[in-house]
């Protein structure tokens, strides 16, 4: 919608009271970064197609004079990241343009490109909004996330293994909710992740735990207590001393349209959650021919989403029933 005078009343020079400051509120707008959970790349095409394969697992025993045993390496899934343009415009018209007061706070070229930074750490978090909803390509909230293309969720109970061995749970069946004891169920779990061939994953690194606003304190209180949190002993917090870090955001909560209950294990080192960037932010200012106001617009292309499922480890925090 064009930006009329009457819009702004007294922010018009020489209309009603002289304002002693005139701020904007986008310089309060949510822009976290997600690094290194959700690692940023950059990408000179249309499209990144993603793979990968499993190692060769271990040594294998033999007899003096046998052959030497043959490995067996497998190729993962395919997953195609194709990237999306997103934009905005602000439409001015020539009087008030010329008209208003305090032009550094209406500094369009500034708003916007917050506005795409914000926009970025949105679509970060919707990677974990989708965690538990979608299998393949999907929009949440607005942005399209791409899954890992082994055709189940990314935090699913029956990820395939490219092998043909027996599928692979990165999530709580049950739903357990955040607490002391369902932490380490959940570090457990993630810490005994295999291979596509069967071949354990060695996690190491920071690992960090995920958590909408509501469950900030919970998580911090796990990681970040001198002994165990919630018990009546002195045993030694193994979750201190820096390897668990908390990651909290308001685009995970219930109120952005996420949930104030689900919260993730996912470890730096090993997964694979992906912004393929492909053009940051492209600014372009024009003037209409017809009505002389002015155009305002950005636009960024990028993709975002899951390479793998492994390193990810999730809960719906809901006491229910989970499976897919």
């Amino acid at each position: 919608m064009q930006e009329l005078q009457s819009s702004w009343g007294n922010a018009v020079r020489g209309v009603g009271v002289q304002f002693r400051e005139f701020f904007s509120q986008n310089n309060l707008a949510y822009t976290k970064p997600w690094e290194p959970v959700v690692k940023s790349k950059t990408s000179d095409k249309a499209q990144e197609v993603t793979s990968g394969k499993t190692g060769a697992g271990t040594l294998t025993l033999f007899d003096e004079g046998s052959s030497i045993p043959k490995a067996n390496r497998y190729k993962l899934y395919d997953t195609t990241f194709t990237h999306r343009q997103y934009g905005k415009q602000i439409e001015v018209t020539y009087l008030t343009l010329i008209n208003r007061e305090w032009g550094s706070a209406f500094d369009e070229f500034k708003d916007l490109t917050i506005s795409g930074n914000v926009t970025l750490s949105k679509a970060c978090a919707q990677i974990f909004n989708n965690a538990f909803t979608n299998s393949g390509v999907a929009t949440v909230n607005g942005i399209r996330v791409v899954s890992y293309n082994d055709g189940v969720r990314l935090c699913s109970t029956a990820h395939p293994r490219v092998d043909g061995g027996t599928a692979q749970s990165n999530a709580s069946s049950v739903g357990i909710t955040l607490t002391e004891s369902n932490f380490e169920t959940g570090r457990v779990a993630l810490m005994e992740q295999l291979q596509d061939d069967g071949t354990p994953i060695t996690v190491s690194g920071e690992i960090h735990c995920i958590v909408p606003t509501a469950l900030e304190k919970t998580a911090q209180i796990i990681t970040g207590s001198n002994l165990r949190s919630g018990t009546a002993n002195n045993d030694t917090n193994i979750y201190g001393g820096g390897a668990y870090k908390v990651m909290s955001s308001v685009w995970l909560g219930a109120a952005a349209s996420g949930s104030d209950t689900r919260w993730f294990l996912v470890a730096t080192g090993v997964a694979r959650l992906s912004l393929y960037i492909r053009q940051r932010a492209d600014a372009d200012q024009s003037v209409d021919k017809n009505t002389k106001s002015t155009l305002f617009d950005l636009i960024s292309v990028w993709s975002v989403g899951s390479e793998d499922w492994h390193g990810v480890w999730g809960s719906r925090g809901d006491n229910a029933a989970y499976s897919n």
